[in-house]
């Protein structure tokens, strides 16, 4: 009888513990939608510095389209010129002049569950940042590269963390979040009453 009852303590504590450990791994802060757009802006960017042809010091104008993303996204395009050593200019008298075009930003919520069977829920999360890129040479009247580009980034993120990774000014960080799937939401209440009815009965028949 002690033996039982052992066990079942040991079984309600580890359940305990499950949902914890779970509880605490949905602490972690994930990066918010508008620090991805940057990262993804950045890793486009690189894609036209790769073409760069110029020397040290060069001057480059860079434009952002359209002007409602420029403010956020600027310094991310700009960033890989800066690191091979470019002048950024403000105005067209630049050699070198990059066109960043924001065709597609996106972000997308998917597949609400929870994360173990007693952990907190979570969901997917993908960001799609798509741009026209070009890069043209002014003085030497050519267009070194254009084209449509598209970076991703994927990720689990907390569904209690949605609200603070999204920025209330700016639509494209927001998605809407899908229900919860009608039997992930009934397993974990379903297995719950199933354990505690195992439990009661055990005991009642070792009892009796």
């Amino acid at each position: 009888m002690n033996g039982l009852r052992h066990s079942l303590a040991v079984l309600f504590a580890g359940m305990g513990l499950v949902h914890g450990l779970h509880a605490q791994d949905s602490s972690f802060a994930p990066a918010t939608n508008l620090r991805i757009y940057q990262s993804l802006a950045t890793s486009l960017g690189d894609s036209l510095a790769d073409r760069f042809p110029g020397a040290d010091s060069q001057r480059v104008s860079v434009r952002i389209a359209p002007p409602d993303v420029a403010w956020f996204l600027q310094d991310a395009v700009e960033r890989p010129f800066r690191a091979k050593n470019c002048v950024i200019s403000g105005n067209d008298s630049a050699r070198f002049g990059v066109d960043f075009g924001a065709t597609v930003m996106n972000v997308q919520y998917s597949n609400v569950r929870r994360d173990g069977m007693f952990g907190s829920r979570v969901l997917d999360r993908a960001v799609v940042l798509q741009a026209h890129l070009r890069l043209v040479d002014r003085f030497m009247g050519t267009v070194i590269m254009t084209g449509e580009r598209k970076a991703g980034y994927s990720d689990t993120i907390p569904l209690s963390k949605v609200e603070s990774i999204e920025h209330a000014a700016i639509p494209s960080t927001r998605g809407t979040v899908p229900p919860e799937d009608f039997f992930s939401g009934l397993v974990e209440p379903l297995v719950i009453v199933g354990a505690v009815a195992v439990a009661i009965f055990l005991l009642f028949t070792v009892r009796s």
